[in-house]
């Protein structure tokens, strides 16, 4: 009986630790990659925000807009523009449209509008903008803009990887 209690007793202590040193607090999960630049109000208007690019998944960047103030009804079309504020330049990526009802925008951008494929590493360093404009109906009239890759440097990226 003795012979059977020790590799039993044994095998318990090794099953024990095995356990105990598996399990742990640590989330090893990757985190999504995320920048966030400052959009900023244009004088008139008291939208300013933010706009988040976050990496979805291995060709894909999740660009997502949140204005303060926007209105309810309201829809604000929104672009991501080569150059900087400053310089001004053409559009290119046509970006969902801001919902005044939440003041959000969230779009999956895979290429640029002319069809080149483009990262989130390429989106982060772009030399560009994004700006906001007040209606389809007056694309003229921007609410808010902002610098982004190249051009402005990022808060920090948001802890849990999404901005909210």
């Amino acid at each position: 009986m003795k012979a059977l209690l020790n590799p039993l007793t044994l095998l318990v202590v090794i099953i024990g630790c095995l356990v105990s040193v598996g399990c742990s607090d640590d989330d090893d999960a990757p985190r999504e990659k995320a920048k966030i630049y400052t959009l900023n109000a244009l004088p008139g208007f008291n939208n300013p925000g933010n706009v988040i690019f976050q990496k979805d998944g291995s060709n894909a960047t999740l660009v997502t807009i949140q204005l303060e103030g926007t209105e309810d009804g309201a829809i604000h079309p929104a672009h991501i523009h080569a150059n900087s504020v400053a310089e001004g330049g053409p559009i290119v990526v046509d970006l969902t449209s801001v919902d005044g009802s939440t003041g959000r925008s969230q779009t999956r951008v895979t290429m640029f509008d002319n069809g080149t494929p483009v990262t989130y590493e390429e989106l982060i360093t772009y030399n560009g903008h994004v700006n906001v404009h007040l209606s389809m109906e007056d694309l003229a009239t921007l609410i808010a803009e902002g610098n982004i890759g190249s051009n402005a440097p990022s808060a920090p990226s948001p802890p849990n990887g999404t901005g909210y």
